[in-house]
């Protein structure tokens, strides 16, 4: 039953429950609604939560903001700005991205002794100046060059935030320039050395355990596509990779670790991870909503938002890796609104999978929602709003591999249902073929009994009509005597007739079904010349008095038809017999040949036998052909209902086929022979 799409988590019970039966228990449509109200509420919850636990420990200092607008100014103009121009502000802030330079005051509190720390995060902004007092300094001031794009060996302290070691002086101030790009928050805080020691290590064992987690999802998924051969998998696990080399990346590893001496590099490719994480991302989802029904538009929408990649890669190769960034800005909201869309859409009968996609789909709008009020100062900024794509990936990963997993369930269900079906067919075939042939051999044995009494019936007629002329009986008698003798020379031969029709069916059956030999039987695979086969009916038909064969002449000299002559003419001597038996005693029957083309050449010929609707009436159009059928008042005329059925079963085997017309009072049954080709 397909799941509502309207509900959150449970289908919706039936409307109607069986009168036998009482109706499953189930989830309204109302309380499916509120139950997902809930679930995004926890999830809510659980984020400001776990945020405000890693959040770490407050700034000993106080904070001030001035934002250069045109990041013109230097220290010594900043430093001769009055304190005022300084606006309060909390550790973190959020800024949106722009050009403008932001300056930090960190005024220094009394009672401050030993060495402190600022700590400037998160770990991928692109130029950060710390300014600490240094009267052995020309301006007075000591510079500390951090950033993305300086080289990370230069650096004072390896910590993944941006570090400098100081010794603070009550009641003077230590100035922060930022500049960046790609980050919507800032924070900068002034700690005690051990404190920021100690969520050094915890920021790199939490980032540690999350690399190590994406990466075995990642591996897996790769593992499951090959063996699989599934592209869902590989565009999952290409996009569980493109994410871990984004986050690696903007955690400022690479540019440590991987680059170090190549700073810009390596700022390069954070950018590049993350164009790749959202390409593969969608292109993952496409396929996923594809397969489970999203409607066509919605599928053309996802694509149309794919090109945003081409786009952002021109803009990186000419500089404008602003516009870029403004860009990505601008597609990831609709590509989760898409997202929701088609979660709205899709069907699946599994409840679990078509939940687990909306978790994730609500468990992503719900992130974009509160980075939103977060960025509009709606809700107080956090920690985890430093580093925003780690828990949502995170999470985002683990519900895609369930999803996946789920899938892989359903199909090996469905997989195994079909070997169970296809098994259940063989054992059908398999009976249904030692049926058959049971019945051709009953068959063949009840004919053999049945020629030699018919045959002895026919002899003894036979030699009875000699004795009854020497006898010489009355002239009356004998005509009595001689058609009664007819009569019985008449139905031995229907007998006869009745039982080759049998034989010739079961034959065509026992080669349908492939009990025949390995190569095609010798009638297939025998050819006769056209024209001569025509002229050969010709004279055959020309011997009925009521059938009119003038038409008979293909004009394909040279071309053979598929089947031995004698078998053509058993098929068309079959549909002649039907054709006089059925139609009005004195109406003619007309027998045509018909040139039959295909796009370059005539690829065969349809032998027509046409005639009058006698009283018996119609056939049935759809039962024609089937075995053993004859119409209701054709039971008056001899016969066994086997064939047209025999006719089209071993024109088919010859590569033709029989076709059947009906225009007012006239039918016509017309026999499709096909050509040997010149390659043949």
């Amino acid at each position: 039953m397909p799941a509502d799409s309207s509900a959150f988590f449970l289908t919706e019970p039936p409307d109607e429950a069986p009168p036998h039966q009482p109706a499953p228990l189930g989830w309204s449509g109302t309380s499916s609604f509120l139950l997902g109200v809930l679930v995004i509420l926890c999830m809510v919850v659980m984020y400001v939560q776990v945020s405000s636990l890693v959040d770490g420990a407050p700034s000993l200092a106080r904070h001030g903001l001035y934002t250069d607008q045109r990041a013109e100014l230097d220290i010594t103009e900043v430093t001769t700005l009055p304190t005022s121009a300084f606006a309060p502000v909390p550790d973190q802030v959020s800024r949106g991205f722009t050009r403008a330079a932001q300056w930090f005051r960190l005024e220094m509190p009394p009672g401050l002794v030993g060495e402190a720390v600022v700590v400037v995060q998160p770990s991928y902004l692109d130029d950060v100046r710390v300014y600490t007092p240094d009267p052995g300094v020309v301006t007075g001031w000591r510079l500390f060059q951090l950033g993305d794009r300086h080289p990370a060996p230069e650096r004072s302290r390896l910590d993944l935030g941006f570090s400098v070691a100081f010794k603070p002086v009550a009641g003077q101030a230590v100035f922060v320039r930022v500049r960046t790009l790609n980050a919507h928050n800032i924070r900068v805080r002034v700690l005690q050395p051990a404190v920021a020691d100690r969520e050094n290590a915890v920021l790199l064992v939490g980032f540690g355990v999350y690399c190590g987690a994406v990466l075995v999802l990642a591996a897996a998924a790769a593992v499951a596509a090959l063996a699989y051969r599934d592209r869902h998998w590989a565009a999952n696990a290409g996009f569980q990779l493109a994410t871990l080399g984004a986050m690696v990346f903007f955690f400022g590893l690479g540019g440590r670790f991987l680059l170090p001496g190549d700073p810009l590099l390596a700022d390069q490719l954070a950018s590049w991870f993350g164009f790749a994480q959202y390409f593969t991302g969608a292109l993952f989802y496409r396929l996923l909503f594809r397969e489970y029904g999203a409607p066509a538009w919605l599928l053309h929408l996802q694509s149309l938002l794919m090109l945003f990649l081409p786009l952002q890669v021109l803009l990186t190769i000419g500089g404008r890796f602003d516009l870029a960034m403004q860009a990505g800005n601008l597609i990831l909201p609709l590509a989760v609104l898409v997202m929701g869309l088609a979660v709205v859409f899709v069907r699946s009968d599994d409840v679990v999978l078509l939940n687990l996609l909306r978790i994730n789909t609500i468990s992503t709008t719900m992130f974009f929602l509160l980075a939103y009020a977060t960025h509009q100062g709606l809700i107080e900024a956090r920690f985890l709003h430093l580093y925003p794509g780690v828990f949502i990936s995170l999470m985002t990963a683990v519900l895609l591999h369930l999803t996946l997993l789920r899938r892989r369930e359903l199909l090996g269900r469905e997989q195994e249902g079909t070997q169970r079906t296809l098994a259940l067919v063989r054992q059908q075939v398999q009976f249904e073929r030692r049926r058959r042939l049971e019945d051709g051999r009953f068959l063949g044995m009840l004919m053999h009994e049945m020629r030699s009494p018919l045959s002895v019936v026919a002899v003894a007629a036979g030699a009875l009509e000699r004795k009854l002329g020497d006898a010489g009986v009355g002239q009356r008698t004998g005509q009595s005597i001689e058609r009664d003798l007819r009569r019985i020379g008449t139905s031995v031969g229907q007998m006869r007739s009745v039982l080759q029709q049998v034989q010739a069916v079961s034959e065509l059956e026992h080669l349908m079904g492939g009990h025949g030999p390995a190569q095609k039987p010798g009638f297939v695979q025998d050819r006769c010349e056209a024209d001569a086969l025509m002229g050969r009916l010709r004279d055959l038909l020309a011997q009925e008095p009521r059938v009119d064969a003038s038409e008979m002449r293909p004009r394909a000299p040279g071309r053979l038809v598929r089947g031995s002559a004698p078998l053509v003419e058993m098929m068309v001597r079959n549909l002649v017999d039907n054709a006089l038996k059925y139609s009005p005693p004195e109406s003619v029957v007309r027998c045509a040949c018909e040139l039959r083309t295909g796009v370059f050449d005539v690829v065969g010929l349809t032998i027509r036998v046409s005639n009058r609707i006698g009283p018996v009436g119609a056939p049935d159009p759809a039962r024609l052909f089937g075995k053993y059928y004859r119409a209701p008042l054709a039971h008056q005329h001899s016969g066994s209902g086997l064939g047209l059925y025999w006719v089209r079963g071993t024109a088919r085997l010859c590569g033709g086929d029989v076709e059947f017309e009906q225009r007012d009072d006239d039918v016509s049954f017309g026999l499709v022979l096909t050509f040997v080709g010149d390659n043949e």
